[in-house]
């Protein structure tokens, strides 16, 4: 899994703390949105896995294109002088039961019914829904995150802004540390943190247990 944001790699990110005020909560994502159309449209539960192979393609596909800079400035404008909150944006906010600050994915806006597939009440069939002025919230390393799967939605009013990009550290990757035989280890880290789907394992032996939108598949 690549995180978007690594512990322990003292990550220094820009934040930008204005477009949700003006815009407020989006429900409805444009679907001419470059980061997020071609993506969640034909978003498919990543335990399917022909529609996984697809899904990971299209993100390649997606990153590929998104590497110019006419499509990083237009997609920096799209969401952070044009919209609002929206699926797919990484925020900072304030912990909704500690004094602390937290980086996470917006996976859920008011509305929403979410699918989760690390379990949740049978009762339910497993679904959520989030309630108005609310956001379900997860990491990107959903093996180790501790988000709204274990503290439910949190109200919009926490957000205190969406990330922009990273500032630091300034190399694609991102040490590790050293592990008990001595061997550094390294994670790669983007810079540009846009709007978009949570990547997904890099190898498909790896274990993803983030939860989805119910929606309609097209796959």
């Amino acid at each position: 899994m690549e995180p978007t944001i690594i512990d322990g790699s003292f990550t220094c990110v820009l934040i930008d703390k204005f477009s949700h005020r003006i815009f407020g909560l989006e429900t409805n994502n444009h679907d001419d949105d470059d980061d997020m159309s071609r993506s969640s449209h034909n978003y498919c539960s990543p335990t399917e896995s022909s529609c996984c192979d697809e899904h990971e393609a299209q993100i390649k596909e997606n990153n590929h294109d998104n590497n110019t800079w006419l499509s990083l400035l237009k997609g920096v404008w799209k969401q952070h002088f044009a919209s609002g909150l929206q699926r797919g944006d990484v925020v900072i906010l304030h912990h909704p039961s500690k004094e602390a600050t937290i980086c996470k994915r917006i996976i859920g806006m008011p509305g929403d019914t979410i699918i989760r597939t690390d379990g949740g009440s049978r009762e339910s069939n497993h679904r959520v829904k989030v309630s108005p002025g609310h956001l379900w919230i997860e990491g990107d390393n959903t093996l180790q995150s501790h988000d709204s799967r274990a503290y439910g939605a949190v109200p919009a009013s926490l957000i205190i802004g969406k990330v922009v990009c990273r500032l630091w550290p300034l190399r694609e990757y991102a040490s590790l540390g050293l592990d008990a035989n001595g061997i550094e280890h390294w994670e790669r880290v983007r810079g540009r943190i846009g709007r978009g789907e949570r990547p997904l394992p890099l190898r498909k032996h790896e274990g993803f247990e983030g939860s989805h939108v119910l929606k309609e598949r097209k796959c």
